[in-house]
């Protein structure tokens, strides 16, 4: 990434005042005396803000001042003394709060969007239900409406033992995760073709911790995001929604078609891409925000 021209990078790690013991890493990309509206963005499951947004703020920087932070116990967000990671673990009110929480940190008071990958967007859909006033727009791409139904297969089980069967486990989950990330041909060829971004996820995977990681799969495996749709459209902020999916992200593209119908959200789907559309389809992806948010 090049020198920011404009921008001034502030990097910050505080305590969260509602769980005191938990510590949250953050950056600002901010012009000074700009009064450039505030994005903020938020990361998908093993992922860290370094290194799965760099096209994004490429693209927006000069436009926006840009928040990036860690989600909980991952990239640089440590972990935490006593916090019950394979038990308990996190809940997306929770999370959802923590993003509020990085907010007050920086003395904002509202920002006008929130853009979230995966987990992030999840986070997003919870983050405008439950704090409303405090943003304008969200982009909520590749999340679903729900947890699979009791009795119904866990999709995260299995990743679950496999990330901690000793030392190596999120290595070994690492190759699995991205070929789920950026499936098919047109990921094998993405990923060919960009060989130091693939390296970069190769890494960001080896390097997240299982317990950041199955703390946040407890949030994915206990939520319904209905219930925040239905706050969102009674209070006639539908359109302020823009469901994002890659047509070859498995279920996800008929379950945001589900979710649009629901919701009455904007809705748009990316051909040729898996998961990570913020990145495999970088420019499709960043000329929707754009239009979007402009």
């Amino acid at each position: 990434m090049r020198p920011v021209p404009t921008s001034e990078i502030k990097y910050g790690l505080f305590h969260l005042p509602h769980a005191p013991s938990v510590k949250i890493a953050y950056s600002f990309y901010d012009a000074p005396q700009s009064g450039l509206p505030v994005v903020m963005l938020s990361n998908s499951l093993s992922s860290n803000f370094k290194t799965l947004w760099k096209e994004f703020v490429e693209h927006f920087r000069d436009s926006y001042s840009i928040i990036l932070y860690d989600q909980r116990f991952h990239g640089e967000s440590p972990l935490a003394d006593g916090f019950d990671y394979y038990g308990k673990g996190l809940t997306f009110e929770e999370l959802a709060d923590d993003a509020a929480a990085v907010l007050d940190h920086l003395g904002i008071a509202r920002i006008h969007a929130f853009v979230g990958l995966s987990m992030g967007a999840t986070t997003a859909v919870v983050f405008k239900a439950r704090h409303s006033a405090r943003v304008g727009k969200i982009v909520v791409a590749g999340s679903g409406l729900k947890s699979a139904a009791p009795g119904s297969e866990d999709v995260f089980a299995p990743r679950i033992k496999i990330a901690t069967e000793g030392p190596d486990g999120m290595a070994n989950l690492a190759q699995l995760t991205l070929a789920r990330w950026f499936p098919g041909d047109p990921g094998k060829k993405f990923l060919d073709d960009h060989p130091i971004r693939r390296d970069e996820f190769v890494t960001m995977l080896r390097d997240a911790t299982a317990e950041g990681f199955v703390a946040c799969i407890r949030a994915l495996q206990n939520f319904d995001l209905t219930p925040s749709f239905d706050k969102i459209k009674q209070r006639g902020e539908s359109k302020d929604v823009l469901l994002v999916a890659g047509a070859m992200d498995g279920p996800l593209p008929d379950a945001n078609k589900s979710m649009a119908k629901l919701s009455d959200a904007n809705l748009a789907i990316i051909e040729e891409s898996g998961h990570i559309v913020n990145v495999q389809k970088a420019g499709e992806f960043n000329e929707l925000v754009d239009k979007f948010i402009a």
